[in-house]
């Protein structure tokens, strides 16, 4: 049985995150699913949510969920760790391993550190949104909830964001937003 890594800023978590988990549990055949929170994404500007509280709000929200691990090799690592790195890590956990990322990362994937490498070690799980199209060689997921963490952070639609960290994600961005103004 295989397994399934999910990375990512997850600043702030939210429905579609849930979402991709959801799908990916009832679609794929793994034992287990590693969601793992970026210290610093590669590709992205520094998080605007410390690693230490994104970490703790995805594991209040996967709680329950008997076959997700939340994972803190990345964290642990104090600095921005390329998805090969990751790979080869739970590597040793299981040899097959599918690595989900959304099609908003097909663009510059190829930008991706040691992406031939990469590329080799796993089966890639793109997680579409409306309108966007992905090359049949790539297992797709498709997931429809039209949303975005930048969106999250301006406190627009927090209906979006998981009842068990709803408050305290937006008490958070709230004391952000009121240190800019």
């Amino acid at each position: 049985m295989a397994i399934a890594i999910f990375g990512g800023s997850f600043d702030p978590p939210h429905a579609g995150h849930v979402a991709i988990v959801s799908q990916v549990l009832d679609t794929l055949p793994i034992e287990t699913l590693y969601i793992v929170p970026a210290y610093v994404n590669p590709f992205k500007s520094p998080t605007h949510a410390p690693a230490e509280l994104r970490l703790k709000w995805l594991k209040r929200i996967f709680a329950d969920q008997e076959r997700v691990l939340v994972s803190t090799y990345e964290i642990e690592k104090g600095r921005p760790v390329p998805s090969v790195e990751t790979v080869r890590h739970f590597k040793a956990v299981d040899p097959e391993i599918y690595l989900i990322i959304g099609a908003d990362n097909l663009e510059a994937l190829h930008k991706w550190h040691d992406f031939d490498t990469l590329d080799r070690m796993v089966i890639w799980v793109v997680a579409s949104r409306k309108g966007s199209s992905v090359p049949g060689h790539y297992l797709r997921l498709d997931v429809d909830v039209d949303i975005s963490s930048t969106e999250l952070r301006g406190l627009a639609k927090p209906h979006l964001i998981p009842d068990s960290v709803r408050k305290e994600i937006e008490n958070y961005y709230k004391e952000i937003q009121c240190k800019k103004d």
